[in-house]
């Protein structure tokens, strides 16, 4: 799930279930917040959601369990280096690479699933 900061840059998570993202904080801490809590200080009232070419939201149990673990744990946050994009792509595929925006973090995700990913947006009332 992505969100706006600002019209400038991009907010990524994971969704859990049961109104629940988890995320990377620019604290370092991992932690599970509802999706209105994911756009605190944040602009828009959309989330961009991540879907095959028929609309279909690309989601896996694995990728959900693997945020899950790492809830209240931190991790050295680096607007660069190792950010919410990082930490998102890592849930989905298992593996850490440098990604340092939602441009690399898309492009990953389109090479992880071997298809083309388009972005849905999902409109919410906060």
């Amino acid at each position: 799930m992505i969100c706006e900061i600002f019209h400038l840059f991009e907010h990524s998570g994971i969704y859990i279930g049961e109104g629940q993202i988890v995320e990377l904080q620019g604290t370092g801490l991992v932690r599970s917040v509802s999706i209105n809590r994911f756009f605190d200080n944040r602009t828009g009232n959309h989330l961009l959601v991540a879907c095959d070419e028929a609309g279909r939201v690309q989601a896996s149990a694995d990728c959900a369990e693997r945020a899950v673990r790492q809830i209240y744990t931190y991790q050295r946050y680096d607007l660069l280096s190792n950010n919410c994009h990082r930490f998102t792509q890592a849930c989905v595929s298992g593996r850490s690479l440098p990604i340092t925006s939602f441009f690399d973090l898309k492009t990953e995700l389109s090479h992880y699933w071997r298809r083309q990913i388009q972005w849905l947006q999902v409109d919410l009332t906060k």
